[in-house]
């Protein structure tokens, strides 16, 4: 009689999946919400299964890796990320822990899109769900700095919102684009303060974009850097 090992495998694979892809971090787990399913339509119908399988740690990394490209496309940035805030929804009902996405969906609205209440959204709902991760409540202030500027013109406000950015673009596991974010302060600063002050926002600048030139957190980081290193004929052809 012909042996099966069918129903072996099958566990042991999933196992293998699971201990491949779950996260085992403690503070994660610590966190763990139970995902309401309810709230969202768009999902595609995969990632649901692989859900209720037990699986949603590794169906939101996939989701995220989805955010990561479809923001990368030139085509995508055309219609102002258009699918992009949907997108960013499924993923944080799924996975409300996954602080990740606040950090750098919120900065695209802030800073690129120029949609201040969106990008204040995204962090308010990160808050909400991470109250003790307190990186949110920094990409807040600097926020709510940039936006009491853009209202009333003080430059102490914008100076308090870069020395919150270098902070977090202290912190190990920052978004990249954060560095970029924090350049383009340094240079509105400079562009604004008086002669003296304009000498020490551009050094800051300046030792910015070398560093990222050097040690590139990110391909767009480098280009980034370059550029702006050859534009101030800092670095030659």
């Amino acid at each position: 009689m012909k042996k099966t090992y069918l129903p072996l495998i099958i566990p042991a694979f999933a196992a293998i999946f699971a201990l491949t892809f779950t996260r085992a971090d403690r503070d994660y787990a610590s966190l763990h919400q139970d995902y309401p399913f309810k709230e969202t339509f768009s999902m595609p119908y995969y990632a649901h299964a692989f859900s209720f399988m037990g699986f949603r740690a590794a169906v939101s990394d996939f989701l995220w890796m989805d955010i990561v490209q479809y923001i990368g496309d030139p085509e995508n940035a055309k219609t102002k990320y258009r699918d992009l805030y949907l997108k960013t929804e499924n993923l944080i009902h799924l996975d409300p822990n996954f602080t990740f996405p606040y950090l750098s969906v919120s900065g695209i609205y802030m800073f690129e899109l120029k949609d201040p209440a969106r990008a204040l959204g995204l962090i308010d709902r990160g808050i909400e769900k991470n109250p003790d991760y307190w990186v949110l409540q920094l990409y807040r202030a600097a926020y709510v700095y940039q936006m009491n500027f853009d209202a009333s013109n003080k430059l102490s406000d914008l100076e308090k919102a870069a020395l919150r950015i270098e902070k977090a673009v202290g912190l190990k596991g920052h978004p990249p684009m954060l560095e970029r974010t924090l350049g383009s302060f340094y240079l509105k600063l400079a562009e604004l303060s008086s002669p003296d002050r304009k000498k020490h926002w551009m050094g800051k600048a300046v030792r910015l974009w070398a560093n990222m030139y050097e040690f590139p957190s990110e391909e767009l980081n480098g280009k980034y850097a370059e550029t702006h290193l050859r534009k101030y004929g800092l670095l030659k052809n």
